[in-house]
């Protein structure tokens, strides 16, 4: 799937077969070194940018800063940035959770995800000056999670409801196009590793690999060792 989104001569090319962000052939994704995209691409500048299917800031912003088109500096901050890698961020309000609770793409399969990602950029540019946001919790975290089974021990979740990444010391979260092996404590990220190696070596699949986290495509060999029924 791939859709456009044009700001003036700039366009934002978003692509189903991405996980972070291409300029001119040269592929960006933030991995287990902890290098966050927006950082690899501090210098950049192009009038097009392909990049994930996602509202997630870890592509958009550094798509909108490359494209030299205006958003609101508090996306710039550093702790800001960081959450990224560290999502204990979330334990407090913030106007990014704020921002995600309208405009989170997490939950949502590749086509519905389209019209959120227009209202997300068009916030973005609209409010460059002045975010119109209050500090707010994250509103999934207020959701129950839903336990689909155990793998040798580590509880599998539903990635649709609540916030299991940030609540579960290491879990495996399975959504509509992926499945995440994640810890929000960098302490147990070499038991992601390892938990990641053992499905890949399972399965035959491979994974992307990103600080406390790793990333497989949906499949059904996986769910069937995981002993999921696809949804």
């Amino acid at each position: 799937m791939r859709f456009e989104i044009e700001q003036g001569s700039k366009r934002l090319i978003f692509d189903s077969d991405l996980h972070g962000l291409r300029i001119k052939n040269t592929e960006y994704l933030s991995g287990r070194d902890g290098v966050l995209i927006y950082d690899k691409t501090r210098n950049l500048r192009s009038d097009e940018v392909e990049l994930q299917i996602s509202t997630n800031t870890s592509t958009l912003i550094p798509a909108l800063r490359i494209l030299e088109v205006p958003y609101d500096p508090y996306f710039d901050e550093r702790e800001v940035v960081e959450s990224q890698n560290d999502i204990t961020f979330y334990w407090k309000p913030s106007k990014l959770a704020a921002f995600y609770n309208r405009f989170s793409t997490d939950e949502l399969d590749y086509a519905a995800r389209e019209p959120v990602i227009h209202k997300a950029v068009e916030f973005l540019h609209s409010n460059h000056k002045v975010l119109p946001l209050p500090e707010e919790l994250l509103s999934r975290m207020l959701e129950p999670s839903r336990l689909l089974g155990f793998y040798q021990g580590f509880p599998i979740f539903d990635a649709s409801t609540g916030f299991a990444r940030l609540q579960s010391r290491l879990g495996i979260h399975v959504d509509p196009e992926s499945v995440m092996i994640s810890t929000p404590l960098d302490r147990y990220e070499d038991d992601v590793y390892e938990l990641a190696e053992h499905l890949a070596k399972k399965t035959g699949l491979d994974y992307s690999k990103k600080k406390n986290r790793v990333i497989f495509l949906k499949a059904p060999g996986l769910l069937k060792l995981l002993n999921i029924k696809e949804t």
